[in-house]
């Protein structure tokens, strides 16, 4: 079987390199990374700068029983296969096929079992779960409660330093074992080898908190480290309790996943043997698919595109919402900015629809308000759309105090009413919607600066610096949002305008930031869709972001293909066991 996997990886890196070489000789374009996303983070994930090309020998002939291999295109696989560690979307899928996890959700975001079921106590702050009976690693080690408590202890641990510390930071005595202060993280007892329970600290009781359970457990007789460089060279060797296991893995070249066949379920014993994941770069996706070379991927979700795939023989588009949007934020620190009736006037006079059409088509919709349509809180009436109104766009400066100067442009007490917008390329929407607003902003009396950057140097600018030194004026980005519509940490919560928080507008709003709290503690799904509801609305009105577009997935996948189940709350890994291939 590995032979057999060698010999398939040789022939699809050696058809990609062809693929490569024809592109490039007929000078295509460099459309750079797909935006990705792991849960509530900024969406774009970088590709190497320079992916270099590897040195390949000739390809052993594959024989045609090989064919039991799905082959998944990808664009950045960083290698960090860990659960705790992963921070690009491509690693967590592998991270998902590799490690088991405690819950999981169904396709409507329902929070279901995976390997244990659990138990809320009366007050709402303790979960105790239940592990299900002849769980296994691949190594045949039984996971018990001893490796769920060394899981959440490492997140909690003084080193770490990857992106799931909002998992336990609200958990009782975070902050004791999170500054070395103890070595026992209160919030966790173990009860026996298969029940385990977590308590949060008084206050923090909400709905929410289920989803910390959401990620794979690792080993401790495996991961079990000394100091924290040890924890980190396992990163790309890892060892779970899923479906699959690796068996390779060459950076920028390929990953090779096999099925596991000692699975602790039966019933989740893969019908594939294994996965294929090639890094394939966005412009050549409709190549590798017109060669047989991939099986599956997910391309840019843009109107060419679309029509590309649509028409393409042999394959089907996989349409579906995504749970995200993008969205502008504006600097309502800066002076210009501050009034809210100049950030109306603004999305008055920025017409979003066109923009939609030409760029999404009917993979795009207009975005309203701050939540996911595909969620239970996503209200159903008073969102303004701010439909292009460039009367009323220039009513609303005049109020505010803003008049014409002598070359057109706004003036108020001797200022300018001129503004930067950092705009990365690596994606073809930020300065496409740029461009618009450039001339319709300009016919209120605004004058637009464009930056042309990269992905970096705009997070640079806006979440990664203290609040006083956010260097901008509006920028772009896409989100990708939490199952759980709770907008906590994320960019319309002032708790968040931090450095390195998503929250970058600088707004505060003391009745939005109650809500926030009040929603989040809400046990009553009624309840907490009324206070979203108004919420969302207040958001909507002073805006400090605005929603630009929700848009649909487009994945591709081969006829061949079959069993491939996602929608907007479950990624295809959910159901990788029950893909076959014809």
């Amino acid at each position: 079987m590995f032979n057999k996997i060698k010999r398939i990886c040789g022939l699809a890196i050696a058809l990609l390199m062809t693929l490569v070489m024809i592109v490039g000789c007929g000078g295509g374009a460099d459309t750079g990374p797909t935006e990705q996303a792991d849960q509530q983070q900024a969406e774009t994930q970088q590709a190497p700068d320079d992916q270099g090309t590897p040195d390949l020998e000739p390809p052993e002939p594959v024989e045609r029983d090989s064919g039991n291999i799905l082959r998944f295109g990808t664009t950045s696989i960083d290698g960090r296969f860990n659960p705790i560690m992963a921070n690009n979307i491509y690693d967590l899928y592998v991270t998902e096929l590799i490690f088991d996890r405690l819950i999981s959700n169904d396709a409507e975001g329902n929070p279901t079992p995976w390997m244990a079921t659990w138990e809320v106590s009366d007050d709402n702050l303790t979960y105790t779960f239940t592990l299900m009976e002849g769980i296994t690693f691949s190594d045949g080690v039984p996971l018990t409660s001893h490796d769920v408590a060394f899981t959440f202890s490492t997140i909690a641990h003084p080193e770490y330093d990857g992106p799931r510390t909002y998992a336990v930071d609200k958990m009782l005595g975070f902050e004791a074992f999170n500054s070395g202060a103890t070595d026992e993280f209160e919030a966790i007892t173990i009860i026996d080898d298969h029940t385990i329970s977590f308590t949060f600290a008084d206050g923090e009781a909400s709905p929410a908190n289920i989803w910390a359970f959401n990620y794979g457990i690792i080993p401790e007789h495996y991961y079990a480290f000394d100091n924290w460089g040890d924890f980190l060279d396992l990163l790309s060797d890892p060892l779970g309790s899923g479906r699959f296991v690796l068996d390779d893995y060459r950076p920028m070249e390929f990953l090779m996943l096999s099925a596991r066949r000692n699975h602790w379920n039966p019933e989740w014993e893969p019908n594939i043997d294994g996965i294929l994941m090639t890094e394939v770069p966005q412009e050549l996706l409709i190549d590798a698919f017109a060669t047989g070379t991939l099986d599956f991927a997910q391309p840019e979700a843009l109107l060419d595109n679309y029509d590309e795939f649509t028409a393409m023989p042999g394959v089907s588009p996989l349409i579906f919402l995504g749970n995200g949007f993008t969205y502008m934020t504006f600097n309502t620190v800066r002076p210009q900015l501050e009034d809210v009736r100049v950030r109306q006037a603004l999305m008055y006079a920025l017409d979003r629809v066109p923009f939609i059409e030409a760029v999404y088509g009917p993979l795009g919709d207009l975005g309203l308000a701050p939540i996911s349509p595909a969620s239970w809180a996503f209200p159903d009436e008073g969102i303004n759309d701010y439909a292009l109104d460039l009367d009323l766009a220039r009513e609303l400066m005049a109020e505010a105090g803003w008049e014409p100067g002598a070359d057109g442009i706004l003036e108020r007490d001797g200022e300018r009413m001129s503004l930067t917008w950092p705009v990365y390329t690596e994606v073809e929407w930020p300065a496409r919607l740029a461009e618009l607003a450039t001339d319709t902003w300009r016919q209120i009396g605004v004058e637009l600066n464009i930056e042309l950057t990269d992905f970096n140097s705009v997070i640079a600018q806006t979440m990664d610096p203290e609040p006083g030194e956010k260097d901008f004026d509006i920028y772009v980005l896409g989100f990708s949002l939490n199952i759980d519509p709770d907008p906590s940490g994320a960019i319309f919560d002032y708790d968040a305008f931090v450095a390195g928080g998503f929250n970058a507008s600088g707004f505060f709003h003391e009745e939005a930031q109650n809500l926030i709290t009040q929603g989040r503690t809400e046990f009553d799904q009624d309840v907490r869709t009324e206070i979203y509801k108004e919420w969302a609305t207040l958001m909507n009105y002073y805006i400090p972001s605005v929603i630009i577009a929700y848009r649909n997935e487009l994945w591709i996948v081969g006829d061949n293909i079959d069993g491939m189940v996602m929608n907007s709350f479950q990624r295809w890994t959910f159901h990788a066991h029950e893909i076959t291939i014809n």
